[in-house]
């Protein structure tokens, strides 16, 4: 990586590490800034801000992560994506966590290009790397379909892969595929039979183009309204002999599980911390305009501090966490990382996610107190950050109803479930 010889903290917030990540970080701001106004009417109209998504493309936000002798970016840094996304998340949330599934699915191809690189694994490198090369070229946009309606077992999809001559068959249905209708390949997860009769953990990257991808339009929720995050069917969708990627034993929170949705989970902690970052920005404007009446109200000083306090341990708990993802696959160059090691690391994503979700609603919650009368109007930015900040606990994985669960067994040294 290229170092940026600068804190990680400036005036309060977090800031990238690298030069590329800085650079990425630049770009993020300017675009938040153009998209608030067109976030909030698609919001009303509960439909995607595909323009926002195509100026992403253009500016090669969405490539950043790619290796430059790749085409891409040059940003190696999981933590400065993760601020880049933060960032985004500021101006629009719901454009942010659809470009965050994107991410999260290029940041597993670009570890598997490194490690078959460090490998010496020609052939991988050779094949991950004309992948990668294609994506930057292509600009092609992800999106993960992993969630399925309940009850849902993460070890287990219950879409389904088969084979049917020299391809495969895929059939199933996922909810809160965020940003698919808007994505040219959908990162769909899913369990199949290997040829020795074992059930397995794979993916398959199906383009959203294909005959029997049906996208449901069904997204009609409280907050986070303009992600497009609806649900998609599989109807016999015909894939080719490589259409399957295979990943992991079924049934069981292996290494690889645990790895491959690591990022994940601090990506969406970086959408918390942008809308509260954005809420607490646009009520301190108010009150430093009658900051005078603000002192002397014991009530208004009070919840101001705690946002102060609370957006403070955000920023620090996701750049932890962040970094967290960095030195796992910093330790472990060529894959084969320890089930210690990987637990460690996805409960401390875990914790990140489940206290910025938690935080960032009460910073929301005391910004709209400290609003007044005007921010619960429906046109204020803080109704829409009230409802947007309460997404996050249902955001995969962990939601919150697992969360729990699972961080209590790693401190127990139970085994994960």
């Amino acid at each position: 990586m290229d170092p940026l010889h600068t804190t990680s903290l400036y005036n309060g917030e977090l800031a990238a590490t690298t030069v590329a990540g800085a650079a990425m970080v630049a770009t993020a701001e300017r675009c938040a800034e153009a998209f608030a106004a067109g976030a909030r009417k698609h919001d009303v109209d509960a439909t995607f801000a595909a323009e926002h998504l195509e100026v992403l493309r253009a500016a090669g936000f969405l490539k950043a992560p790619i290796p430059v002798e790749l085409g891409g970016g040059g940003v190696e840094s999981t933590h400065d994506v993760v601020v880049a996304a933060s960032r985004l998340a500021r101006g629009d949330a719901a454009t942010a966590i659809g470009v965050n599934m994107h991410f999260a699915v290029l940041l597993n191809v670009i570890r598997r290009w490194q490690i078959a690189r460090d490998d010496g694994d020609s052939t991988i490198t050779g094949a991950a790397g004309q992948a990668l090369r294609s994506i930057a070229e292509g600009d092609v946009v992800f999106a993960t379909a992993a969630s399925e309606p309940a009850p849902q077992d993460l070890t287990r999809p219950r879409t389904v892969a088969e084979r049917d001559g020299d391809g495969w068959v895929v059939r199933g249905r996922k909810v809160f595929a965020t940003m698919a209708p808007a994505a040219t390949v959908l990162n769909v997860a899913l369990t199949y039979r290997a040829s020795d009769g074992t059930e397995r953990y794979g993916f398959a990257m199906v383009p959203t183009s294909i005959d029997g991808v049906v996208f449901h339009d069904d997204w009609d929720a409280l907050g986070m309204r303009a992600s497009a995050s609806g649900s998609v069917s599989f109807d016999g969708v015909r894939l080719g002999p490589d259409g399957v990627r295979d990943g992991f034993p079924a049934g069981t929170m292996s290494v690889e599980l645990h790895e491959r949705y690591l990022a994940s989970g601090a990506f969406h902690a970086a959408a918390s911390l942008g809308i509260a970052e954005s809420a607490h920005a646009h009520v301190l404007a108010g009150l430093r305009r009658r900051s005078d009446t603000v002192l002397a109200d014991a009530h208004a000083t009070v919840r101001l501090a705690d946002n102060v306090v609370d957006l403070t341990t955000m920023r620090a708990t996701l750049s932890r966490a962040a970094h967290a993802v960095d030195d796992l696959w910093a330790a472990f160059p060529r894959g084969a990382v320890a089930l210690a090691e990987a637990r460690a690391a996805f409960a401390q994503v875990q914790a990140a996610k489940a206290h910025l979700n938690e935080a960032g609603s009460r910073v929301v919650d005391r910004a709209l107190a400290l609003s007044g009368g005007a921010g619960y109007l429906t046109a204020s930015p803080l109704a829409k950050a009230w409802r947007d900040a309460r997404a996050g606990a249902f955001m995969h994985p962990l939601g919150a109803n697992r969360i729990h669960d699972h961080l209590t067994r790693f401190v127990l040294d139970a085994p994960p479930s």
